[in-house]
């Protein structure tokens, strides 16, 4: 047991004390952050302006109006009597703009309720000044043919207010226009691939790299093989949960705190089943798969041989983000459903699934069993072939070769000769 928690202690550290390790840890939460904080930024200035440029043409605008077809009875609240100033006469109006007292106004005649034209009289005239400041006669209007009732004139405005009934409250309701509708589960998907492939190629890689600097051979000599591979599985395995909860909760934080920003609709949040069941598949994922690669490390001679070999062993994991625009479409159909089930295709596919929509319990704990019965059966048959006369030696990767190994048989192999 002091012999695992060595290799266990060693293989931690030394990954996750790595340059390269460290700031892959830290920039890929941080970048999007500061983009987010970027674009928050740029909204609050934007905000801002509008604000001020507002306030502005409240204050310094002030315009006038005679009503001829005697509609305009009262101003609503929002509108003070020195923004619109009533006038009885086009003399008192003109002379009101001589003097600087109203940059222009508006003349509505008797006949209005038939023709429904204005006048709007103004000594400098500019279109985009007008379509701003003909908006408040508008509201003004609407606001008495209304009946001068504010309550009936924000009905007016606003006349619906829908609220939604889901029948079905097992599925998350989602907005299927909206883009993160979809990037929301995908990056889901991506983010668990990522880091169980990254975390189990560790594992090929160290015991690959051992066997080509022949220190697998100074190994050998004081820890069984099998001591061994539970060390660095164990070491790694740590190093790639803390890799998961901290992007995985930098993810989770940066939707909450950018939802409004980004205009991100509540449904389409990460919901926090994603945080507690992520763990638990993540490091089933990673068993399953850091043990298949340590079966590729004790087999092949170099680490250019391991690298070759990566593509078959990851191909099923890769399955649930080629058809990951299917899972988000229809979570709960017959495909994503039995890619939950399959050990291979499991992580990665049933929290892409439950991104979108609300899981089953039974499916997520027969996910759970069968991933658990799987990796049991994989470690043990790794720990088979995780001996002595592989590690010393090595072979060109043949998947019928690997196989055979997994299953126990006894390989002929050639000592390498320096």
């Amino acid at each position: 047991m002091n012999k695992i928690w060595i290799v266990f202690k060693t293989e931690f550290i030394n990954t996750i004390t790595r340059r390269s390790f460290l700031l892959t840890l830290i920039l890929v939460p941080l970048v999007p952050a500061l983009i987010l904080g970027a674009i928050s930024l740029f909204d609050v200035d934007i905000s801002q302006g509008q604000e001020e440029e507002t306030t502005l043409l409240e204050n310094e605008i002030s315009e006038g109006y005679i009503d001829q077809a005697g509609i305009i009875k009262e101003l609503p609240a929002w509108i003070t009597e020195e923004r619109l100033v009533e006038f009885n006469s086009v003399e008192e109006a003109q002379q009101a703009i001589t003097s600087g007292e109203i940059t222009g106004y508006y003349i509505v005649f008797e006949d209005y309720l038939e023709s429904g034209e204005i006048t709007y009289v103004t000594e400098d005239f500019s279109p985009m000044t007008a379509m701003e400041t003909t908006g408040t006669l508008e509201m003004v209007i609407e606001y008495n043919l209304i009946g001068a009732d504010q309550v009936r004139y924000e009905t007016y405005l606003n006349p619906i207010q829908v609220e939604y009934v889901n029948l079905s409250p097992e599925n998350i309701d989602q907005d299927d226009d909206n883009m993160f509708a979809f990037y929301v589960p995908y990056g889901v998907t991506m983010l668990f691939y990522i880091v169980i492939i990254t975390s189990a190629s560790l594992m090929m890689n160290s015991v690959a790299k051992e066997k080509e600097n022949r220190v697998m051979e100074i190994l050998m000599s004081s820890i069984k093989p099998n001591q061994l591979l539970a060390g660095k599985i164990l070491g790694l395995g740590l190093v790639g949960l803390v890799q998961m909860v901290v992007w995985l909760g930098s993810a989770f934080v940066m939707l909450r705190l950018g939802g409004t920003t980004l205009n991100i609709p509540p449904n389409l949040q990460l919901p926090p089943a994603i945080l507690y069941w992520g763990i638990p598949f993540f490091i089933l994922g990673y068993l399953l798969y850091a043990a298949i690669m340590a079966g590729v490390g004790a087999l092949v001679p170099n680490i250019k041989e391991a690298s070759q070999a990566t593509f078959i062993i990851i191909l099923p994991i890769l399955i649930p983000l080629v058809l990951v625009s299917a899972i988000i479409e229809s979570p709960d159909a017959a495909l994503p459903t039995i890619l939950s089930l399959i050990p291979f295709t499991a992580p990665n596919t049933i929290m892409t699934r439950i991104a979108v929509t609300q899981v089953p319990i039974w499916q997520i704990l027969l996910s759970l069993g069968l991933l658990i019965i799987t990796v049991i059966l994989v470690i043990r048959a790794v720990a088979g072939m995780f001996r002595a006369s592989l590690l010393l030696t090595g072979q060109k990767f043949k998947i019928g070769l690997y196989l055979k190994a997994l299953l126990g048989k006894d390989l002929e192999t050639k000592e390498t000769t320096g």
